[in-house]
C-alpha cells in the first residue's frame, strides 16, 4: 500500500514542474503521463488480484450450509 501512496506523491510533486514548464518540455509531460498510467494500471491489477472473490464465495457457501442445517423446518 505504501508504494501506491509514494507513487501518488511523486506524481503530484512532478505535476508541479510539469504545469510550470509544459510548453518548454513536452517530452517531460509525456513521460509523466506515461508513468502515471503505468502506476494506475499496476494499482488496478493489484486491486483486481486482491479482490479475488473465491474466499467470499466459500464463506457464503458455508453460511448457507449452516443455515440449511439449522433451519430444517424453515417454511421458505
Amino acid at each position: 500500500m505504501w508504494i501506491h501512496r509514494s507513487a501518488t506523491a511523486a506524481c503530484v510533486l512532478l505535476a508541479i514542474p510539469a504545469l510550470l514548464w509544459w510548453s518548454d518540455s513536452v517530452l517531460f509531460v509525456i513521460l509523466l503521463s506515461l508513468a502515471t498510467q503505468a502506476w494506475t494500471s499496476w494499482g488496478a491489477a493489484e486491486a483486481a488480484e486482491a479482490g479475488d472473490d473465491h474466499n467470499v464465495c466459500d464463506r457464503l457457501d458455508r453460511i448457507e450450509q449452516l443455515l440449511q442445517q439449522r433451519g430444517d423446518g424453515d417454511p421458505g
